[in-house]
């Protein structure tokens, strides 16, 4: 019975340990365009690993043409507004208190080198002044079954007349669903 009561008890470790690592690897990046100092809206980009990314084209590319067009474009937009329940596994701060997109909506759905892409758009609840305010920006699945990787040239990409007069300073993440955080000011 003990011998029993031991190996159910190594069983539930080892289930539950295989069930906390993820099971899709996402690339992502925040996209900040910073024309004035007051910013409202940024832009995400997902980049799906290639396992996922295989399986969905497979199954939304209907005519096998390596691009999503008309209703498969649609169909596959569907299908990511189904993150909405987990927030697009956005993780934003203003001033290091939680900060709540007013929304987020897919704004475009691609395939890039047998990879599926998929861009964002983040809707602010009121615009920050990064002048004044620190906007800390990261990527997290509270569950683990999404990996949530920034891309090799960082988590934040700026454009923008100011662009250059920002900085965004990686620190790490406390948070074990979160792989780095970035803080972005535009202070002089």
């Amino acid at each position: 019975m003990k011998r029993f009561l031991l190996c159910l008890c190594i069983t539930a470790l080892f289930a539950e340990s295989v069930m906390a690592h993820p099971h899709v690897w996402v690339d992502s990046q925040y996209r900040v365009t910073v024309n004035q100092a007051n910013v409202a809206h940024l832009e995400a980009t997902w980049e799906l690993d290639l396992f996922t990314s295989t399986s969905l084209v497979a199954e939304y590319d209907l005519n096998g043409d390596g691009e999503f067009t008309g209703q498969e474009k649609l169909d596959m937009i569907e299908v990511l507004q189904s993150f909405d329940q987990y927030g697009y596994f956005i993780k934003l701060k203003l001033d290091g208190a939680d900060l709540v997109p007013k929304g987020v909506h897919v704004d475009d759905v691609r395939i890039r080198d047998q990879m599926l892409w998929v861009r964002l758009g983040i809707e602010l609840p009121a615009a920050v002044n990064l002048e004044t305010s620190t906007l800390s920006m990261a990527f997290g699945d509270d569950e683990l079954y999404f990996a949530m990787e920034p891309l090799e040239e960082g988590l934040v990409w700026l454009t923008g007349a100011l662009s250059e007069t920002c900085t965004p300073m990686e620190r790490e993440a406390t948070e074990t669903s979160v792989a780095v955080w970035v803080d972005l000011t535009c202070r002089s």
